[in-house]
């Protein structure tokens, strides 16, 4: 299975928009950005973590870094949307992420104004600020289609927190480091997360590169070391006596059970 990364696939390193024609089967991949598509004609089926989904037009799929996904469609015309997290409404993609991954079928005038605000992102795409203002309306309108009837809140500093560790998780990360992101004192910052999540930083990040490395693990033919890597631990042993202590199993035991 490929990782697809910004540094490949965004040309800008941000933000990328394009509407084509596919015909084709991508095979199960995942990648360290978000990602929207937008079906404005064709059919097919796309799989994101075991499940599947059937597309027609008027089909909008909203990923995080975190979903696998195989893509198998027949004479579709999309608008497809890759970006980084750090150019969003921080509120909004933190209310899709935490129900990703988002699958949204729409007609009427709701069709109508995705489509508009995706065309317009496709065409000023070399315009930084007017791009990032577009694709913010974008997430905002998806937010509302979503869930209407949930308030808008302003991010706590704990929410902007999981954020950040969702886009950088994969890279070595300190407690000190995302503490400085939301502009709190690490002491304060680290009591402040366990009263709020029930759990210490460390675990929490622990936890989600876990998490990742299972889906490695069941999806990929990455060896045990490379998992290591990709999910931010640079201590191999200590990896796999963790990946134990967490799951059960070693990882081989644990890809010949579940992969």
């Amino acid at each position: 299975m490929q990782k697809y990364t910004k540094s490949r696939f965004i040309e800008n390193g941000y933000l990328s928009a394009t509407k084509k024609q596919e015909n084709t089967f991508i095979e199960t991949h995942f990648h360290d950005f978000y990602e929207l598509e937008f079906i404005v004609s064709g059919n097919g089926t796309y799989t994101v973590d075991g499940t599947e989904y059937e597309i027609e037009p008027g089909n909008l799929f909203f990923l995080t870094p975190l979903d696998f996904h195989y893509v198998d469609i027949k004479d579709a015309e999309l608008y497809n949307v890759m970006f980084s997290g750090d150019i969003c409404n921080q509120t909004f993609l933190q209310s899709l992420t935490k129900n990703s991954p988002v699958f949204l079928k729409v007609s009427g005038e709701t069709k109508l104004c995705f489509e508009v605000l995706l065309n317009e992102l496709c065409n000023n795409i070399n315009d930084k600020d007017f791009s990032e203002m577009l694709l913010n309306a974008i997430i905002a309108k998806l937010k509302k289609e979503t869930s209407d009837d949930e308030p808008i809140r302003e991010l706590s500093a704990i929410n902007k927190a999981e954020l950040y560790v969702l886009n950088n998780f994969r890279n070595e990360l300190k407690l000190e480091d995302v503490a400085n992101e939301v502009a709190l004192a690490p002491t304060y910052f680290s009591r402040l997360f366990k009263a709020e999540k029930g759990i210490n930083f460390k675990v929490y990040l622990n936890n989600m590169r876990f998490e990742y490395a299972k889906k490695l693990l069941e999806h990929t033919d990455m060896t045990v070391l490379q998992i290591c890597t990709e999910c931010g631990f640079n201590d191999y042993p200590n990896f796999i006596r963790r990946f134990k202590q967490y799951t059960g199993y070693y990882p081989v035991q644990y890809r010949e059970l579940f992969g």
